[in-house]
């Protein structure tokens, strides 16, 4: 324990002198920035279904040493060490995850350029495709099926086909 007192201490003296993270904080703005962020979380959702990660919370108050917590923080940061707080359960939605995020815009947009061309294809001409390709796994099946197939393979994607499918149909919703 006397480490952490001791720590506490020396937050609390650099934060005093100017010359710790609360003088670059001030005059960055961006410590304010946090909590002005956690509260619009808070007041946008009902108090059950609020949840703010730790990190973020342990963020903006290092970045904050000296300046007083808001009222609706305070309470939630009560709560979330009373063990009123919950983690929302399952996994992380994709939108916190940037390469899913990209993964979402590339695929339907491949998938729909190799689908136009194969359906104009198939009424020019006949799928049957060129000798070097006919016997490949990815050159198989209806039109839908191959763009899908091409599609995971242009993108190097360690996903199968059907995964494809259901990321475009969902984007189309």
């Amino acid at each position: 324990m006397a480490a952490g007192q001791t720590g506490r201490q020396s937050t609390a003296k650099n934060g005093a002198s100017g010359s710790g993270s609360g003088a670059r904080s001030e005059a960055s703005g961006y410590g304010k920035a946090f909590f002005v962020i956690i509260e619009r979380r808070l007041k946008s959702s009902s108090k059950k279904e609020a949840y703010i990660p730790p990190e973020l919370l342990a963020q903006a108050l290092r970045l904050n040493p000296d300046s007083p917590l808001p009222p609706a923080i305070y309470d939630y940061l009560c709560d979330f060490l009373e063990g009123k707080v919950r983690a929302p359960g399952g996994r992380p939605s994709d939108f916190e995850n940037p390469l899913s995020q990209i993964k979402k815009v590339l695929i339907p947009r491949k998938y729909e350029r190799y689908y136009t061309w194969l359906k104009a294809r198939s009424k020019s001409m006949e799928l049957t495709g060129w000798t070097s390709i006919r016997g490949a796994d990815w050159w198989q099946g209806p039109p839908n099926e191959r763009a899908a197939r091409m599609t995971c393979r242009r993108l190097h994607l360690p996903i199968g086909w059907r995964r494809v499918q259901n990321i475009v149909s969902k984007a189309k919703k």
